[in-house]
């Protein structure tokens, strides 16, 4: 008997994301649609922990697991 595969999902914190998250939790393995590069730090990899609009605290001693979406409103809506 084959494997339903079709059936497995990946898990929601690397899934890819319809649109930005404004407001809301992301997790570092997330992918937006208006991902942009941080111009300071981090600069490789493209999940929402490099994306310049996710707020991981990443220039506190201690970075957070998961971050806030930092998106524009006015854009996101």
């Amino acid at each position: 008997m084959e494997p339903k595969t079709h059936l497995l999902r990946e898990p929601a914190k690397s899934r890819a994301l319809r649109k930005p998250m404004t407001g809301y939790n992301v997790w570092p393995a997330q992918r937006c649609p208006a991902f942009t590069v941080r111009t300071v730090g981090l600069a490789c990899g493209s999940g929402c922990w490099f994306c310049r609009y996710a707020n991981f605290h990443l220039r506190e001693h201690i970075s957070l697991d998961v971050g806030v979406c930092c998106w524009p409103r006015a854009q996101s809506d």
